[in-house]
């Protein structure tokens, strides 16, 4: 009997990456055990195959369906295997032009204005060139990403290529019905991201009147339609009282998520609010209060607090988000930051950057990984100075890091971040180093933070980060 396999799955492989599959509408690739895969490789209109129950599984699951011999796979379906590093998804910049001017922004170098923005045909470009590369999802940001005159156009080409869009952040000033009747048209399913940084503090710190009203209204409009909805909140010393009537706002308007990110000393944010950021200790302490105080609650809404606490208060669970491995053990393969291994980060300029957290501090200073308008991605993927950052190893740290090396805690914090790391050498006023220490893992670990947690904590349930 033949069989083939259904449209909406494709089959991949890469270097050191040898079996994998795609839903077309989900973002993140499904991994097959290998005699799994080698079955379906033969679901190709071409192998008669004897009836038996991994086939019969296989069809009840809606993977593969029977068919007349020689009928194959979709193009898109149809198995591939790329020569270079894995590497499934991007966070692109569509443009550095925004219709706010937050005070905070790290796309920014001080206060100038970052006016690039990718050329609808070099985006097309671009499009086919992740296709032919096997990328698979993209989030989209900015800048404002919706200020892009052809926004609409760009997320049809995205689909269009048999790509899904994963994330979108946005302001939401430009958010209304007509974007989302477009996302259900292509069932599209983004989690979208928009900022919100507290009751009364909204609009001073977007740098526009009646921003709070417009994220408010957008939050409820994409929770109305159905999709998740994800809040970003920047604290600082003049906004952290108001967390909590701010936390229960947005759970009320239908957030499902909301991350509370500790406004970091970035240049901008230096020159606008030079005393603004709240030190490391007050931020952990604050937070571990409010904590507290949410999971002893009934609440829906999760929480994520940067660079320390994930809540599930439906479960009364929590972890520490800087425990990179709660046994302790030291993984010397690992990359130093598995989010940037997995996502390739592109700026409106065309660079490629490990994160777009630290782009307004390198396009400072600037210091360029690799560039998307110099070089093609095929060719990126396989060497250059942005691939050997990302897939950088913990080892790799130690070798470039006598504290991390020497450090009794390094195998449960694994280095921290380097965005945290780049920015520690910028508020030093010395050249950016992704290899520097990150000063909030280093105090959160040397500084008890880590004890305190699962003291003041224990009442509650810690879950796997």
């Amino acid at each position: 009997m033949y069989y083939r396999l259904c449209d909406n799955y494709a089959l991949r492989a890469w270097k050191f990456v040898n079996h994998c599959m795609f839903h077309r509408y989900s973002p993140n690739p499904l991994r097959v055990d290998p005699e799994t895969f080698e079955l379906l490789l033969k679901c190709d209109g071409e192998h008669d195959l004897p009836k038996n129950e991994a086939l019969k599984n296989l069809t009840e699951s809606g993977l593969i369906a029977p068919c007349s011999k020689g009928e194959h796979p979709s193009d898109w379906s149809q198995y591939r295997k790329y020569s270079h590093r894995f590497v499934p998804a991007m966070n692109l910049m569509l443009t550095g032009r925004c219709n706010y001017n937050c005070l905070h922004c790290f796309n920014a170098a001080e206060n100038a204005d970052r006016m690039a923005e990718w050329d609808y045909d070099a985006l097309l470009d671009l499009f086919d060139q992740m296709a032919d590369c096997g990328f698979h999802s993209i989030t989209i940001t900015g800048g404002e990403p919706m200020i892009h005159p052809r926004f609409h156009d760009i997320v049809r080409a995205i689909y269009e290529r048999n790509m899904t869009l994963e994330k979108l952040t946005t302001n939401g000033f430009f958010l209304h019905q007509e974007t989302l009747d477009l996302f259900h048209e292509l069932h599209a399913d983004p989690q979208i991201k928009i900022s919100f940084d507290g009751i009364g503090h909204h609009d001073r710190m977007r740098g526009r009147a009646g921003a709070e009203k417009d994220a408010l209204r957008a939050l409820k409009l994409c929770a109305d339609n159905g999709f998740e909805t994800y809040a970003q909140i920047q604290v600082f010393k003049g906004n952290v009282d108001s967390m909590r009537d701010t936390l229960l706002l947005l759970e009320d308007t239908g957030v499902k998520i909301a991350r509370i990110i500790r406004t970091t000393e970035t240049r901008r944010w230096l020159k606008n609010e030079p005393e603004g950021s709240l030190p490391i200790e007050e931020y952990l302490e604050k937070m571990l209060n409010l904590a507290e105080w949410y999971l002893q609650g009934e609440h829906t809404m999760n929480v994520i607090m940067w660079r320390f606490l994930f809540m599930v208060p439906q479960s009364k669970g929590y972890s520490m988000i800087m425990e990179k491995h709660k046994d302790g053990i030291d993984c010397p393969t690992e990359a130093v930051c598995v989010g940037n291994r997995s996502m390739m980060a592109v700026t409106c300029e065309g660079d490629v950057v490990p994160c777009l957290q630290m782009c307004g501090e390198l396009n400072y200073f600037d210091y360029s990984f690799d560039n998307l308008k110099e070089r093609r991605l095929s060719d990126i993927l396989q060497e250059g100075k942005w691939l050997d950052s990302v897939c950088a190893n913990l080892c790799t740290l130690r070798d470039n890091n006598d504290e991390c090396n020497s450090c009794e805690w390094f195998g449960r914090c694994g280095g921290g971040c380097r965005a945290l790391a780049i920015l520690k050498g910028i508020t030093e006023g010395i050249t950016p180093d992704y290899y520097d220490i990150d000063p909030l893992a280093c105090l959160f670990y040397k500084g008890g933070w880590y004890d305190k947690v699962q003291e003041r904590l224990k009442e509650y349930n810690p879950i796997s980060s």
